[in-house]
């Protein structure tokens, strides 16, 4: 015999919640669609916002190299922002974009170490002139990237990261005369990183048809308006050897701690001179990138508020 055709309603409804039917109409539906919305009274109308299924994409998880190249710099890997609670704050081709947007003239590298030898003794003559190197180029850095992106977030946040790199990796030290310099703290830009987002962002801000408007603005002005900053950022020899100092000497203080007490520790143990501007951008570095590590601390919110 052949199947009978459902001659109403409530023959449909007894088809439709057939047992089998339900299970190949379970199989050609999207993963997670209860039995319970197969039925004919969820099929007579349109179902409502609440009944569809929304699948969100996944979203891409950090791998390895965006956490070691986050670590390479502020001395901090994934186990640590864990702990913090905080997200991932650049990907490995955000910092490599911000790395390589200058242009390294070797004319810069040669004039700043010749600076720093007419000052110092080696071996602080080449470690001032890293510093003064590394201050040019990464001013060029923010100058050029707030051109190509119009903005200025990966730049600040890459002078967070250094900023903290030149404490948590103060164990890596060089040694003169009994005193002891943090070289990570060459690599602390972050003055001139957030003197070159001032006037990147200020220039922005101008009419478009004005021709100091960064857009209008050529590699080689930006590389005299980079050189102008950093110039009129740069500690002096003795400030900068100090600083180096008092960071290699309090992250050595806190080494038998964990990751999560060593700043908190240095700042409440007076370690650091907190009413000295580049203390006071560490303690907001920390602030934007963990701050869960340093919450509750007056010494930090006075300084950063």
């Amino acid at each position: 015999m052949l199947p009978r055709h459902a001659a109403n309603a409530n023959d449909l409804t007894a088809s439709a919640r057939s047992p089998r039917l339900l299970e190949w109409l379970a199989r050609l539906t999207q993963p997670g669609m209860t039995l319970d919305l197969l039925t004919l009274d969820k099929l007579r109308e349109p179902p409502s916002r609440a009944d569809k299924i929304d699948i969100a994409p996944p979203r891409p998880q950090p791998d390895g190299d965006d956490w070691n190249a986050v670590a390479n710099i502020c001395g901090y890997g994934a186990a640590d922002f864990a702990d913090a609670a905080s997200p991932l704050p650049l990907t490995s081709a955000e910092i490599d974009h911000f790395r390589r947007n200058h242009r390294g003239i070797e004319t810069h590298i040669s004039r700043d170490f010749l600076a720093a030898r007419a000052d110092l003794p080696s071996p602080l003559a080449e470690f001032y002139g890293l510093y003064l190197h590394r201050a040019r180029v990464d001013t060029e850095s923010a100058l050029f990237l707030a051109q190509a992106t119009g903005s200025t977030r990966v730049a600040r946040v890459m002078g967070d990261l250094l900023a903290i790199g030149a404490f948590a990796n103060g164990m890596e030290y060089i040694g003169y005369l009994g005193a002891n310099y943090s070289v990570p703290a060459a690599f602390d830009t972050a003055a001139h990183i957030d003197r070159a987002n001032a006037e990147a962002l200020r220039r922005l801000a101008m009419p478009t048809d004005n021709p100091s408007h960064l857009l209008h603005m050529t590699p080689d002005e930006l590389g005299v308006l980079a050189s102008s900053i950093a110039e009129r950022t740069m500690m002096p020899p003795q400030d900068f050897l100090e600083k180096a100092n008092l960071l290699s000497e309090s992250r050595q203080d806190v080494n038998r701690l964990p990751p999560a007490q060593h700043f908190a520790t240095a700042v409440i143990d007076h370690d650091l001179p907190m009413q000295t501007p580049w203390v006071a951008r560490l303690c907001a570095a920390f602030a934007q990138i963990m701050p869960r590590w340093v919450a509750g601390l007056p010494e930090t919110e006075s300084v950063v508020n």
